[in-house]
């Protein structure tokens, strides 16, 4: 999982790298809910954007109502309420329509200086364990999801698979 940055411009001018924390789309616009680069002791805020062609987050506009920052705050306190207390066990990827999903961590365990999890898809607020996923992973500075990584050799799979056959006996 890559962090997704984009660039806004302060008011002096300068550019200002922000840090994607959560999107979400109403009836009407696209929201992005962002921390600042190099400030993130200044809280989440929001704005609207728009897609450009290449499919990138652009047109950068403030909300502009009450009740725009209504919906907002309650979608940031719906994420906090449900993820803020245990985030480290949840992150988003991109499935292959170019939507965010919800991921819940199942379990994770280390093997030959590499660290592996099993994780599911939350589908309505639940993890779907009728598929279960495995990967390894680079854990960021706060135990976080990071980046996921490939299992690429048959014997790495042989192990992932024992370890997970072993839970299942648990």
């Amino acid at each position: 999982m890559e962090e997704q940055i984009f660039v806004l411009q302060t008011e002096e001018g300068q550019e200002q790298q922000c840090r994607v924390v959560f999107t979400f789309d109403s009836d009407d616009h696209s929201y992005v809910l962002f921390s600042l680069v190099g400030d993130e002791d200044a809280g989440v805020s929001a704005l609207r954007f728009e897609l450009d062609d290449n499919g990138e987050m652009a047109g950068f506009a403030d909300l502009e109502t009450d009740e725009e920052w209504a919906m907002v705050e309650e979608v940031m306190n719906t994420l906090i309420s449900e993820f803020g207390a245990d985030q480290t066990n949840f992150f988003t990827i991109t499935n292959d329509q170019d939507e965010e999903v919800m991921c819940q961590i199942l379990h994770r365990f280390e093997r030959n200086n590499k660290d592996y999890l099993f994780y599911a898809i939350v589908e309505d607020e639940v993890p779907n364990l009728d598929e279960v996923f495995a990967s390894a992973y680079i854990s960021g500075e706060n135990g976080e999801v990071a980046d996921l990584l490939q299992i690429e050799t048959d014997e790495e799979w042989a192990m992932v698979e024992e370890v997970l056959a072993s839970l299942a006996q648990q």
